[in-house]
């Protein structure tokens, strides 16, 4: 048997660890620094898979006498329309799932996601034989226009397993994409403040730092498909969170390979696969630690 002070510490760390996927996660190269042709438009669908099952205190797993994991699914919207040549507008619209396991019972939500707004605006351009470096500045906002009154069992579902946090958080970028013939490189600085949300609950401001390099190894001629392979690394910071004014265990830090596929069957439709796999995770107090992330994307455009 559990003491109650143990079992009261486990649902603390039940009900506020384990950070969510974030509502500006979806749609195809969003954050790349190209943008669409002018008044041209993608649509896509986005289907994220998060996760979680083992508790860890900083950089060790520790035991779980309450046995806890956690998955959540996130099928995202999108529309980018370009604007102009050097301007993209984008929204992302998603509904989630969530679910929390542990042997003192399961919780589990689902509903609309918040939905984020963002501008991507490519600041510098050049061009040469076979390639081109890309300069894009982004900003955007995540709107609480996601659900965050679920209940299950009749209890209202805690903040960090609502499928909205209710709360505006801004974030901005810096991109850089820069091509030379089948290569192709690709670097992001991503910075997020959040503010407080439902249930009196802050999630911790984020910042993220990412690179990838791809390489196109099948290639037809123009208009036939194409198919690159992509391999990436992202370092990623969170604060720790507040609950009523109050500090809680919610930061950490993590490092994530990336490895990836992207398929074009013709030049409007757009394929792409990534796997995210922790290879360092640190938690400020005991958190459920990212087992896998996966994101599967189709986009038409026109």
């Amino acid at each position: 048997m559990l003491r109650t002070e143990e079992v009261t510490r486990q649902l603390a760390v039940l009900f506020l660890a384990a950070a969510p996927a974030a509502a500006q996660e979806g749609g195809i190269e969003v954050f790349a620094a190209e943008t669409l042709f002018a008044s041209g438009t993608r649509v896509s669908v986005s289907h994220i898979y998060v996760a979680k099952n083992d508790l860890y205190d900083g950089t060790h797993k520790t035991s779980d006498p309450l046995d806890m994991s956690q998955w959540e699914q996130r099928v995202v919207g999108s529309i980018d329309h370009g604007v102009a040549p050097d301007l993209t507008l984008t929204a992302l619209v998603p509904y989630v799932w969530k679910k929390r396991n542990s042997n003192s019972g399961d919780i589990q939500a689902d509903g609309p996601g918040d939905v984020a707004l963002l501008a991507k605006y490519r600041f510098y351009k050049r061009d040469w034989k076979l390639g081109s470096f890309n300069l894009a500045a982004i900003g955007g906002l995540e709107t609480p226009t996601g659900d965050t009154k679920e209940r299950d069992n009749g209890m209202r579902v805690p903040p960090k397993l609502q499928p909205g946090l209710g709360a505006w958080n801004p974030f901005g970028a810096l991109s850089v994409t820069a091509s030379h013939d089948r290569w192709r490189f690709d670097s992001q600085i991503f910075y997020k403040e959040n503010t407080e949300g439902a249930q009196d609950f802050e999630n911790g401001d984020f910042l993220s730092l990412g690179a990838t390099l791809g390489y196109r190894y099948y290639h037809t001629k123009y208009p036939g498909p194409t198919a690159s392979a992509r391999l990436g690394v992202l370092w990623r910071h969170e604060e720790d969170g507040k609950l009523d004014g109050s500090r809680v265990n919610t930061g950490n830090d993590e490092i994530r390979l990336r490895p990836g596929l992207g398929w074009h069957p013709q030049p409007g439709i757009d394929v792409s696969l990534t796997v995210d796999l922790p290879v360092y995770q640190d938690y400020d107090g005991e958190q459920l630690a990212l087992d896998f992330r996966t994101f599967l994307a189709v986009g038409v455009r026109f």
